[in-house]
């Protein structure tokens, strides 16, 4: 048994191990490119534009649900409202650019189309409902726009918003040092980010082989469609997991016997509710706006799961997990095992090195 259970848990990481690599390399580059003031000025202001551009701009943010409540609250201290702020904490943490291509290799294309999709779906209804339900009073149609001055345009560290701008001087207040940017993101990306999901990957990844192991082939398969989709709504709203470590998770859940619509369900769910975040969010924005926000998330996550298993049910193919005799069909990946370990162990030493100092 325990040999069968390695042989499963090193499969699944030669699965995603050379696709980690390439989110992590997403996550430096959208790190470097997307500053948090750009975030603050364009979701500023009310009205439909700002929870549309929210939800846009949380699909590529590889940021947790965990990461993405201390973002969410940056944004909202800085003025943006409930709305739009929502909308980006229900679209950010489900399809992050970190689990494009894990995603990709292990749920197949049409499954990870659907994600990302349902992601930006989830982030304007759930931004729509917090709008017009979340709040005593719907907010005006119309309010001034965030005031577009040099600090919000420049993303340098230390800038005096009115100094000034002679003619032909080169601005080097548009962008931050380019030297300490790159290091930010490089911190970020391959320190922080490693560090913040490395034990959510060994948990997820460990589930997924123990449910390979447990759960015998087709053994949900008879499991009512209705009972299926509200389990998986009720267990997935409290459970934490991030977008990458739910992926090996809902393929053994598929792989089980579970319908692809209702593992989708669950994904969209844990992904982007569990218990510490809507404790947080109830104290920041209210209970009702966290309700709002929570079957925004919940309806549009069962709306995805009933076109996925019936008008799209012939478009999904989930490629799965490899099958612990199979592993020779890996050797391709086995040099992505070091250095993404390497990573792993070293964002995790030092975030715990950093909470002992905290």
């Amino acid at each position: 048994m325990a040999h069968d259970f390695l042989h499963r848990f090193l499969d699944i990481w030669l699965d995603m191990a050379p696709w980690l690599l390439v989110g992590f390399a997403v996550a430096f580059l959208c790190s470097y490119c997307l500053s948090e003031r750009w975030m603050r000025r364009h979701l500023g202001g009310s009205g439909w534009l700002p929870i549309l551009k929210a939800s846009l701009v949380g699909l590529p943010m590889p940021i947790c649900s965990c990461g993405v409540l201390v973002v969410g609250l940056a944004l909202r201290k800085s003025g943006a409202r409930k709305a739009p702020v929502c909308a980006f904490l229900a679209s950010a943490p489900q399809a992050g650019s970190d689990a494009l291509f894990p995603s990709w290799a292990i749920l197949g294309p049409a499954l990870t189309v659907a994600r990302f999709v349902g992601a930006m779906a989830a982030g304007v209804a759930s931004g729509a409902l917090v709008r017009w339900f979340g709040v005593a009073q719907p907010p005006p149609d119309e309010t001034p726009d965030l005031k577009a001055d040099c600090s919000g345009l420049c993303a340098c560290h230390h800038h005096d918003p009115d100094h000034p701008h002679h003619d032909g001087e080169a601005h080097h207040h548009e962008f931050a040092d380019r030297r300490t940017r790159l290091r930010d993101a490089a911190r970020y990306a391959f320190v922080h980010l490693p560090g913040e999901l490395a034990g959510f990957l060994v948990v997820g990844v460990a589930v997924a082989a123990a449910l390979g192991m447990a759960i015998p082939e087709d053994a949900l398969g008879g499991l009512p469609l209705p009972m299926a989709y509200v389990l998986a709504v009720l267990i997935g709203i409290p459970t934490y997991a991030c977008s990458l470590a739910i992926i090996p998770v809902a393929a053994g859940l598929i792989a089980g016997g579970l319908s692809p619509g209702a593992a989708f369900v669950f994904m969209a769910c844990a992904s982007t509710t569990h218990v510490a975040a809507l404790l947080v969010l109830g104290r920041a924005f209210g209970w009702r706006a966290t309700a709002a926000f929570v079957l925004g998330v919940a309806l549009t996550a069962v709306l995805f799961g009933l076109l996925i298993d019936f008008p799209l049910a012939d478009l999904i193919r989930v490629p799965g997990l490899t099958g612990p005799g199979h592993a020779h069909t890996h050797a391709h990946a086995l040099w992505a095992l070091a250095p993404l370990a390497l990573l792993l162990v070293n964002g995790a030493i030092r975030a715990r090195h950093h909470r002992h100092e905290g």
